[in-house]
C-alpha cells in the first residue's frame, strides 16, 4: 500500500495473509493464486483485462484488485502499481461492468478477437447471468 493509504481495516488483515502465504508458499487462496497467474501472464509479456459486474472487488468479496482509500476515495490497483512500468509492452485492467450482460459479453469476445494476446475474462457474478450469456 503506498504511504498514507487507508484501507478498510477488515481488508489489511486479509492483505496481511496473503503477503505471509506467498512468502510461505503455504495457504494460497484462491484470490492469491489468481494474482499470481495474471502476474506471471504479465511478466511473460500478455495482457489481462477483467470485466463484470464487481470485478473490481470479487464476486464473493475475495478479489480486491482494486481498493479505495477511506477516506480520500482514492484507488488503487496492485498489480498495476507493483508489476507494471514505463517500459512493459502489456496492460492489466479491471473494469467493473453495468448490467446488460449480452452487450458486454458481446463486446468482450470482439476484444478478444482482436487481442489474442491478451487473456480477457468477463465474469458473471451470478447463475442468472451466466445462464442468461
Amino acid at each position: 500500500m503506498p504511504e498514507n493509504f487507508e484501507v478498510h481495516p477488515s481488508l489489511k488483515n486479509v492483505f496481511q495473509l496473503r503477503d505471509k502465504s506467498v512468502a510461505e508458499g503455504k495457504h494460497i487462496d484462491f484470490a492469491t493464486a489468481e494474482s499470481l497467474a495474471f502476474s506471471s501472464l504479465l511478466e511473460e509479456g500478455y495482457g489481462v483485462r477483467l470485466t463484470g459486474q464487481d470485478v473490481q472487488r470479487g464476486t464473493f468479496s475475495h478479489r480486491h484488485a482494486v481498493v479505495h482509500d477511506q477516506m480520500s476515495r482514492q484507488q488503487f490497483n496492485f498489480i498495476e502499481k507493483n508489476l507494471l512500468n514505463e517500459e512493459t509492452k502489456f496492460k492489466y485492467t479491471v473494469h467493473n461492468s453495468h448490467l446488460s450482460e449480452y452487450a458486454v459479453l458481446g463486446f468482450e469476445y470482439g476484444y478478444s478477437i482482436q487481442n489474442p494476446n491478451t487473456l480477457t475474462c468477463w465474469e458473471a457474478q451470478f447463475g442468472d447471468f451466466a445462464n442468461g450469456c
